[in-house]
């Protein structure tokens, strides 16, 4: 499990809370990363509010190793593999069009990158409205509220 330290800034309905953090590298590989507000080294994102903070708490957000791997391999590989699949499949049908095969492989490549990052897309908008994606407050810290 993925865990980050950050301060809740605002609660939000629906038993969520805003939470400001420390933006990390894991970040950028992040399917949910569009439901975040990033500015800089921090960020805010919006969490599931299991551990009941208020704003100003010191808090521990966590999110799933697992959920972390799915949404890395969305973002980085399924790409890569929709690029190499349109450029393969366009280099062998081009002979048979009478089309240039490195043409073809270019054309095909660069149109299923660009249908891969349509369906990312649409694929983030339903996991940043969903909680199977989303983090989780799941402690409280010790200490004083910050604000």
């Amino acid at each position: 499990m993925r865990q980050e330290e950050g301060i809740v800034i605002k609660t939000a309905s629906h038993d969520r809370a805003w939470v400001k953090t420390i933006r990390t590298s894991a970040c950028e590989g992040c399917a949910s990363k569009g439901s975040c507000h990033a500015s800089g080294k921090t960020m805010e994102v919006c969490a599931i509010n299991d551990a009941g903070a208020g704003v100003g708490d010191r808090v521990v957000v966590s999110i799933g190793t697992g959920t972390l791997l799915k949404m890395s391999l969305l973002a980085y590989i399924f790409p890569v593999f929709a690029l190499m699949t349109g450029a393969g499949i366009c280099n062998v049908l081009a002979p048979s069009l009478g089309v240039n095969p490195s043409l073809a492989a270019a054309i095909g490549g660069f149109g299923s990158l660009a249908v891969a990052f349509v369906v990312i897309r649409l694929f983030e908008g339903r996991i940043a409205r969903g909680e199977t994606y989303t983090p989780r407050i799941t402690r409280v810290l010790p200490g004083p509220k910050l604000t």
